[in-house]
C-alpha cells in the first residue's frame, strides 16, 4: 500500500445507525491510515448516498458535494480532481483529522434520509466554497 492513494468512504456507525462507534478522538479514516502507514487516505464519498452518485452525482438534479479530507496535499487534489470528473462537486476540508466532522456529517445525511424519510436523492454541501 505504500504510496498508493487509499479513498475511505466509510462510516463507523453502530448497527442500528443511531450512532457513531468512534469518534471525537478519532475517525474512520485515521484508523485505517494506522493501519496502513505507507499508504494516503483520503476521506470522500463518504456523504453522498450511493443512489446519489448512480445518478451522475447529482441530488435534486444539482452536483453533489463531496468533502475531501487527507493528510497528503497531492493525494486530496487527485481526489478532488476524480469527484468532479465524474461531475460532483468537491471540497478540500484539510488533513485527515478532519474526517472526524465528516463521518458524524454522514450520519446526519443518513438520519435525513432513512430515519426521517427524506429519501436518498440528498447531499450535504456548502453554499459559496464547492
Amino acid at each position: 500500500m505504500a504510496g498508493k492513494i487509499v479513498i475511505d468512504i466509510t462510516n463507523p456507525l453502530t448497527a442500528d445507525f443511531s450512532g457513531l462507534t468512534i469518534g471525537h478522538t478519532t475517525s474512520a479514516a485515521e484508523e485505517i491510515q494506522k493501519r496502513a502507514p505507507g499508504a494516503k487516505v483520503v476521506k470522500a464519498f463518504n456523504t453522498v448516498f450511493a443512489s446519489v452518485l448512480q445518478n451522475g452525482g447529482k441530488a435534486s438534479g444539482k452536483p453533489a458535494t463531496v468533502f475531501v479530507a487527507g493528510d497528503d496535499a497531492e493525494a486530496r487534489k487527485s481526489v478532488v480532481s476524480l469527484a468532479k470528473s465524474a461531475g460532483l462537486a468537491a471540497v478540500e476540508t484539510g488533513g485527515l483529522v478532519s474526517a472526524r466532522y465528516l463521518e458524524p456529517l454522514a450520519g446526519l445525511n443518513i438520519a435525513l434520509g432513512y430515519g426521517l424519510g427524506h429519501g436518498t436523492d440528498i447531499a450535504p454541501t456548502w453554499q459559496g466554497i464547492a
